[in-house]
Formats: C-alpha cells, sequence, structure tokens
C-alpha cells in the first residue's frame, strides 16, 4: 500500500458522515475492533483510544493527535469518523489523549507555549508504546495533526526517526524545532488560506 494512500482517502472522505461515506469499488473494508488501552509517561497515564482491523497481522499505523480544543470538546466525531475510517481500510489507527500528562481539558496560547514540549515527549512515549502492540507495523509509524496536534505532529517527526511520514492539518512550526527539519519524515501539508487561527504563513 502506497504510504499517502490511506491518509490521502481519508482527508477527502473527512467532510462526510460514516453513513455517507462511499469508497470507490474493489476497496476492501475490515471489520474493526475498538478498544481503550493507556500508557505511563512522565508519571501520569495517557489515554489511547485504538482503532484497529479485526485481523492479527500487524498495520500501517497512524497515531491521531487532537487539536487545542482536546479530545472531549469539540473533535471527539471528528476524530472518531478518521480513526475509524483508516481501521476500516486496514489501518491501525491510536487516538493519544495527550492532554492527560499536563491535565488539560482544553488548551490556551499560555498552555502551548509552556506545555509543548512535555506533549512532544508524551506522543514520543506513545510510539514507544505503540511498537510493543502486536497490530503495530514497526516500518510504518505515521502522524496525523490537526492544529495544535500538528504542531506537536511536526516537532515529534522532526525529532524521532520512528515516524515515517505524516499528514499535518493547519499546522506551523515551532522555532526550536527549525534546525531539525533536515531529518524530518516526509510531510503531507494541508492548509486553509482563510484560517484565522493558524495563518497559512505558519506553514510556510
Amino acid at each position: 500500500m502506497n504510504r499517502w494512500a490511506p491518509l490521502a482517502l481519508l482527508l477527502c472522505t473527512a467532510c462526510f458522515s460514516r453513513a455517507a461515506l462511499r469508497l470507490p469499488s474493489g476497496v476492501l473494508q475490515h471489520p474493526i475492533v475498538e478498544e481503550s488501552a493507556s500508557y505511563a509517561s512522565d508519571g501520569a497515564d495517557i489515554q489511547v483510544d485504538v482503532y484497529r482491523p479485526e485481523t492479527t497481522a500487524r498495520h500501517l499505523t497512524v497515531l491521531l493527535l487532537h487539536s487545542s480544543s482536546g479530545i472531549h470538546d469539540l473533535g471527539p466525531q471528528q476524530i472518531t469518523r478518521y480513526a475509524r475510517t483508516l481501521a476500516s481500510l486496514g489501518v491501525t489507527a491510536l487516538v493519544i489523549h495527550y492532554f492527560d500528562g499536563t491535565g488539560h481539558f482544553t488548551a490556551s496560547d499560555d498552555d502551548e507555549q509552556r506545555y509543548f514540549w512535555t506533549w512532544v515527549h508524551q506522543v514520543r512515549d506513545g510510539i514507544t508504546w505503540a511498537l510493543r502492540q502486536p497490530y503495530v507495523h514497526d516500518k510504518q509509524v505515521h502522524l496525523l495533526g490537526i492544529s495544535l496536534g500538528a504542531w506537536v505532529g511536526v516537532a515529534v517527526g522532526a525529532l524521532d526517526p520512528r515516524v515515517h511520514g505524516m499528514a499535518l492539518i493547519g499546522s506551523g512550526l515551532e522555532p526550536t524545532v527549525r534546525d531539525s527539519l533536515s531529518h524530518a519524515a516526509p510531510a503531507l501539508l494541508l492548509h486553509g488560506t482563510d484560517d484565522e487561527v493558524v495563518p497559512l504563513t505558519d506553514a510556510q
């Protein structure tokens, strides 16, 4: 499977409800398993929502990173739809509750500046945990980040060689990450020209 195929299809269908989604003929849709797990990072338990094909094989894996709205407020239906779509296409999707490590429900601009590197570290611990799971392919770990999650994803993908690709929606670049970009995983960037939260110039 092409490294971008599941992510590209996911992003093309993200605006539609699951009931309205019509995949191309011939695309295999797998039965999926939904379960909850957690891992320890900096003394905190980080919840992971697992969506995976109902098989015993190891699969291409995507870690999904939510926006500053958190996982409990504005984003759960969107994140869940992304994860279920990926799992039905044969991809293991792991929704990382990275705010659990700092006790946030949502995050302000001040929170983002203060805790950014804590979140990066905790997502990297999430990769370590994921690679121990029997359904994760160790050579096919990707990130899908939305807004703040995309910023965090850029840093993780630039610093962690275990990341093999990234899809980043509404991302910017933390200045201290710039020197590490030459080592970053390949990235697919999506950004609206009228984004009032994260200007397009932040991604250029």
